[in-house]
């Protein structure tokens, strides 16, 4: 899978502030992330609006978590970051209602969906850090998650 440049940018200055645990400037995000200075302030202002992010000006400002790592979720920031594009999809896939598609085949693309979805939504930047001081053991964190996730998702059907 492939990320927009802005879920990557996004991803990796979330990340960043994670890691980090304190207020950075956008300098220091963007030099250390290799990330466009003006497209982080652009991406940074949509995390803001998602709450996911605060800024502070002044000499000493910059961006913080709004949230500690553990209550934010990779769907999250992919959500903040791609609103623009996911209500232009939803708008195509609303036309097509009446369409030709068959409704088995919608059925079957909904669930990838909320597939992918449900187990975005249990991935929290906390893990992600988590997981990677683990190093070699990364699948097995990831199997661990599925199998979680799985659970959660048979409790709730």
């Amino acid at each position: 899978m492939q990320f927009k440049a802005s879920t990557d940018y996004g991803m990796r200055a979330i990340l960043y502030l994670a890691a980090q645990g304190t207020t950075c400037s956008s300098k220091d995000i963007a030099q250390d992330m290799s990330i466009p200075r003006d497209y982080l302030i652009q991406l940074a202002q949509l995390l803001r609006n998602a709450g996911l992010i605060e800024a502070r000006p002044g000499k000493h400002g910059g961006y913080r978590l709004a949230k500690e790592p553990s209550d934010i979720t990779v769907l999250q920031i992919m959500k903040a970051l791609e609103e623009d594009a996911k209500a232009s999809t939803r708008a195509k896939r609303s036309s097509r209602k009446d369409g030709a598609m068959v409704q088995g085949v919608k059925q079957t693309y909904q669930l990838i969906e909320e597939s992918f979805d449900a187990y975005l939504d249990s991935l929290t930047i906390e893990m992600l850090l988590e997981s990677v001081k683990n190093g070699d053991n990364r699948r097995l964190f990831l199997a661990e998650r599925l199998e979680d996730e799985g659970k959660r998702l048979a409790e709730n059907a």
